[in-house]
């Protein structure tokens, strides 16, 4: 009621603005803008997300776009040589940069693949024999780092396509590396079963057995902020977990500093128990109670991403994306999501119906006030006009990176233009570091 308060007191006085909607224009119809709260899914942002964008974000230091990474080039050796060298190189992962554009909201094997694919086929354009000549490479196999840097030297006509091609591949297998290391693919299925509900073998596990693959993990992760996420991960997605005996028994293995401690207990505040009640709640928003199986943390988001994924570790769904489905198709619930005002007709709300597809998503970024916009064009070169009421989400509290991918998807799929927004995007380590400073007075 504040904002559309305020929203009514700026119109008033501002005789040059219109929106979308007035009955004045002949525009598009109103938008639509859905306020959500970063309480209503603590899940989604300590998730470990496999997508470029956010491995780049979660597992690298990047900040303000800029980031920095290891360069591998071929030697000035006199050929027939292998001399290579790595130096450090500054990267801005913006707007700017179109490949990046189009490949951070892939899965980060697609991205690999598609960059060895376009790297192949610039050499194997030049001449038959470069490719063995300069790369080394065996047809039909992705190139490693040292064989795209040869080959980059080895054509100067396309080095400015091929730089810009090898420094993304560079940074890709920079994560493919913390990935390893950190052993995140069984760390992975795991999240992915706990937010589920289920295995990649769609198998419902009892929380016993799980728990059981918790207290092996946590014994052999060095790092407590790794063990402190698993936890809140176990918490979260349950809903809480079924006595205090079982919470000690996790909180013993998970040997968390005393910041770190306070820091999960803060979770609290967000509304989720560390340990359920005994006696049976209510169904929530974002869950129900649990039973002694795992439970998924939220059903619609599993429905929504079910058919649509090849990686195990990519099976669960961000609760936002139901939700923009469902307001995509006009079945968003009124009573779980009151309007201020009368909702546009809903027939005017249905994307494939009404609207022409829009690819972009506009985003608000930590480090600016205003909207930036992330385009592509179609097949004809020209974005198409969209005649529908768009859909405006803001996010209090941070929108995660998985978030702003599921506004991309939507979008797509709904031929529906989705404009999403938040005070900022936040990593994992992020919204830790918030869980921590809940409560705290400002100075």
């Amino acid at each position: 009621f504040v904002f559309q308060q305020k929203m009514n007191e700026f119109v008033g006085s501002n005789d040059s603005w219109w929106y979308n909607g007035d009955g004045l224009h002949p525009n598009s119809d109103r938008a639509t803008l859905l306020f959500m709260d970063r309480k209503d899914d603590c899940l989604s942002p300590l998730m470990h997300e496999f997508t470029y964008e956010a491995m780049v974000n979660d597992l690298l230091n990047i900040e303000d776009d800029r980031i920095t990474y290891n360069s591998i080039n071929a030697g000035t050796a006199k050929e027939g040589m292998t001399d290579e060298k790595t130096t450090k190189m500054d990267a801005l992962l913006n707007d700017n940069d179109e490949v990046w554009m189009e490949l951070r909201g892939m899965h980060i094997a697609d991205v690999i693949k598609v960059l060895s694919s376009r790297i192949r086929d610039i050499v194997d354009s030049n001449t038959g024999s470069t490719l063995n000549k300069a790369a080394k490479g065996k047809d039909g196999k992705a190139l490693s780092v040292s064989q795209m840097a040869k080959a980059l030297k080895a054509l100067p006509e396309y080095r400015e396509i091929m730089s810009k091609l090898s420094q993304h591949m560079q940074i890709a297998h920079q994560c493919m590396d913390v990935f390893t290391k950190q052993k995140l693919l069984d760390l992975s299925d795991l999240e992915q079963t706990l937010a589920t509900g289920k295995t990649d073998e769609d198998v419902v596990p009892t929380l016993k057995k799980i728990l059981g693959e918790v207290v092996t993990e946590f014994r052999g992760q060095p790092n407590s902020v790794m063990r402190l996420r698993l936890l809140a991960i176990v918490i979260v997605s349950q809903r809480g977990l079924e006595s205090q005996e079982q919470l000690d028994i996790l909180l013993a293995e998970a040997r968390l500093s005393e910041k770190e401690l306070n820091a999960l207990k803060n979770i609290e505040k967000l509304g989720c128990p560390l340990v359920r009640a005994p006696q049976t709640g209510a169904k929530g928003r974002m869950g129900k109670i649990r039973s002694t199986k795992v439970s998924a943390y939220h059903p619609d988001a599993i429905e929504s991403s079910s058919a649509e994924t090849e990686y195990v570790s990519s099976r669960y769904s961000c609760v936002l994306k139901a939700i923009m489905e469902k307001a995509a198709k006009g079945e968003l619930s009124v009573e779980e999501y009151p309007s201020v005002m009368p909702l546009p007709d809903a027939e005017g709300m249905l994307g494939p119906s009404s609207m022409s597809k829009a690819k972009s998503v506009r985003k608000m970024t930590s480090s600016s006030s205003k909207w930036a916009g992330s385009s592509s064009t179609n097949s004809q070169g020209a974005k198409k006009k969209a005649h529908g009421g768009r859909q405006i989400i803001f996010m209090a509290g941070g929108m995660c990176y998985s978030e702003l991918r599921a506004a991309r998807e939507v979008m797509a799929d709904s031929n529906m233009e989705i404009v999403v927004g938040s005070n900022r995007f936040i990593k994992p380590m992020d919204f830790l570091i918030d869980w921590k400073n809940l409560g705290r007075k400002e100075a």
